[in-house]
């Protein structure tokens, strides 16, 4: 099935640009690789094959392998042999919104142990100590809030859309 930007509802188009801006400027995910990875969240298929996201994206053939190579390694996607093992299936990885909120969590934590660095480094001087307090305390909720939810994620996967398996 052949799929082009043409064949998207207006609404899923937009959807898909505010969602690839969203990777871009939240994840960091360069430009193409936010609109492939937006594709394959939001496509109605189960997977989206190399020929596909080049209709869709416009791109060339080098830029989307190079930016598929990306997202494989970042975990974010993954892909499949069908019939045809010459024809790769691209699919999100089966656990990308845990992967969302394990990136999340690393740059909490981060964030915690500079907090502390800087706890630390200004013990004996005077400065507010309640308000850092309160920032860490937020911080480390938060951090039990991402851990619980990934977990609820991984035990409940079986519940997932078949194309986010």
């Amino acid at each position: 099935m052949k799929q082009n930007d043409n064949s998207i509802s207006e609404s899923k188009n937009n959807l898909i640009n505010e969602l690839s801006l969203h990777f871009e400027t939240e994840h960091d995910l360069p430009p193409l690789a936010s609109k492939i990875y937006s594709h394959l969240i939001l496509s109605s298929s189960e997977s989206l094959t190399f020929d596909n996201l080049i209709d869709i994206t416009g791109a060339s053939k080098s830029s989307v392998s190079n930016q598929l190579n990306f997202l494989i390694e970042e975990g974010r996607v993954d892909f499949t042999y069908k019939d045809d093992k010459r024809k790769r299936y691209f699919k999100t990885k089966r656990y990308y919104l845990c992967k969302t909120l394990e990136l999340h969590l690393e740059k909490i934590q981060k964030e915690i142990k500079m907090l502390s660095k800087v706890i630390q480094f200004k013990n004996n001087e005077d400065f507010n100590k309640k308000l850092v307090a309160i920032f860490k305390n937020h911080l480390v909720n938060e951090r039990e809030n991402i851990l619980e939810t990934i977990d609820n994620l991984k035990q409940t996967s079986h519940n997932l859309n078949p194309h986010e398996k």
